[in-house]
């Protein structure tokens, strides 16, 4: 194979990775945005103060309506976020597939970790605008006791109120973008400027001037890419944060609050994990050949 086929691929690669990820994360924040406006209209507080659902015999088909085309929207969104992601995984592999075979000359072995760095940082702009985790608190068909007594009138009121459907206490769902803006917001100066330098900017300048140091080899000799290229590795905590993020999950969703709490990772979070994945093993065959080259 020629290094003109690689750059056809590579091209062709990057439309594709494109189109689907932007699709996929344009669908991804239509469904957290339909998900908030869905929580925030069955919050606890919105219906506790509804005065007719407090009745035995209140009208509620309304509310029901709306929940069901809500909760149809949403799987909606769901299944076509999936579809994209699974149309571009597919395309992933493909790529990774063809930088295998290529890389097997010899010759062109940087250049192919090359398109293994490019693959990351597809795989990093996805997972940067992509929401990562969301996590929810609420109660499913909610009962409460209503009983009063009293000698005036002779009022005796003894049934229970029952809010059908779910309420939600809690819910929250964020990109990596937008948790580091909204600590930087909520003034968390420390946790918001650490995720942004050492999860972030660290790895992502390491990849950028190593991809560019594999184009041109001279530029390798110059400070600022040596200094990404060789110096930024310990202190890039990229893959700390994901795991992180997958503590997070596991708490949250075996908290024992009285409450029903829930948490989901989204593909936001997968596409970060493939980032730090595809970043290290480039790493390491770079290394490796290296090695081999001082032999």
């Amino acid at each position: 194979m020629t290094r003109k086929t690689f750059w056809l691929v590579s091209t062709l690669f990057l439309v594709a990775s494109l189109i689907l990820g932007s699709r996929l994360v344009r669908t991804a924040y239509v469904y957290k945005t339909e998900k908030e406006t869905f929580a925030n209209e069955q919050n606890y507080e919105n219906r506790l103060l509804d005065f007719d659902q407090w009745l035995p015999d209140g009208d509620d088909s309304g509310r029901k309506q709306m929940e069901q085309a809500a909760k149809s929207q949403m799987l909606d969104l769901q299944v076509k976020a999936d579809q994209y992601s699974g149309i571009l995984i597919g395309v992933m592999v493909l790529f990774l597939i063809f930088l295998f075979l290529y890389g097997r000359q010899k010759e062109e072995f940087n250049i192919a970790v090359g398109g293994l760095l490019l693959a990351a940082l597809v795989c990093l702009g996805i997972g940067l605008f992509t929401p990562i985790l969301e996590i929810s608190a609420f109660e499913r068909d909610l009962s409460i006791p209503v009983k009063v007594k009293t000698e005036f009138l002779s009022l005796d009121i003894d049934y229970t109120a029952k809010f059908e459907g779910e309420m939600y206490f809690y819910y929250q769902s964020k990109s990596i973008v937008e948790l580091i803006g909204l600590l930087l917001e909520q003034r968390n100066w420390v946790v918001g400027i650490s995720i942004l330098v050492f999860s972030l900017l660290f790895p992502l300048g390491k990849t950028l001037f190593t991809l560019l140091s594999l184009l041109r080899p001279e530029l390798i000799q110059r400070p600022l890419f040596s200094f990404f290229i060789f110096k930024t590795s310990k202190w890039s905590m990229a893959d700390v944060f994901v795991a992180a993020i997958f503590l997070s999950f596991l708490a949250f969703n075996n908290m024992q609050t009285g409450i029903q709490t829930d948490s989901n990772v989204l593909w936001g979070l997968y596409y970060f994990l493939a980032y730090c994945v595809l970043a290290i093993l480039s790493a390491v065959l770079l290394q490796k050949q290296q090695a081999l080259s001082e032999i």
